[in-house]
């Protein structure tokens, strides 16, 4: 027996409040963590790691865990395998993009980075919205204004994650490297 899981407007309030709470020191440590300097060095980084995190998540929940749940009501079946790869490229390209955006930034471009990553939530969840996330049995009885709250705290930790597999990758690439001499 499959127990379904049934998310409530209070319950993604409370969620948020939960995961402003996890953003806030995660903005924090990256705002602090990472130049300016840095961030343009991390171009690639960052393109690579939001492959892997938005194929990572996509291959997982999207295609695995909650397909029968809630993406088969949103997307054709021929694209549940797709999914994975597909959203992975299409974060990679938003990354770069991203990347590139919040050059512009003074001072902190990797806060741009995270926001505009939270931002980018807002128009991939509406799209879900206006093709009928909100009519699954599982969210049925959230408000769209809550989930799309939820939804750019949810991206700003993600992309938060991605800044910090980012410096992980480049960390272990630098000292795999041979040291000459």
């Amino acid at each position: 027996m499959t127990e379904t899981v049934h998310l409530t407007t209070q319950l993604l309030w409370k969620s948020t409040l939960v995961a402003m709470l996890i953003d806030a020191p995660l903005l924090f440590l990256v705002a602090r963590g990472v130049s300016a300097d840095l961030f343009r060095r991390l171009r690639w980084y960052l393109v690579a790691a939001a492959f892997l995190v938005y194929a990572g998540l996509w291959g997982t929940y999207g295609s695995v865990f909650y397909w029968e749940s809630v993406y088969k009501a949103i997307f054709p079946a021929w694209s549940r395998w797709l999914l994975a790869p597909g959203y992975g490229l299409l974060f990679a390209v938003l990354a770069l993009a991203f990347w590139r955006i919040s050059l512009l930034a003074v001072k902190r471009p990797v806060l741009m980075f995270c926001l505009l990553g939270g931002l980018m939530s807002l128009v991939g969840h509406s799209i879900g919205i206006s093709r009928g996330l909100m009519r699954v049995p599982m969210l049925a009885e959230a408000s769209a204004a809550s989930a799309l709250v939820f939804g750019f705290f949810e991206f700003i930790f993600y992309w938060c994650a991605i800044v910090g597999i980012s410096l992980a990758g480049r960390w272990l690439g630098k000292r795999m490297q041979p040291k000459n001499g």
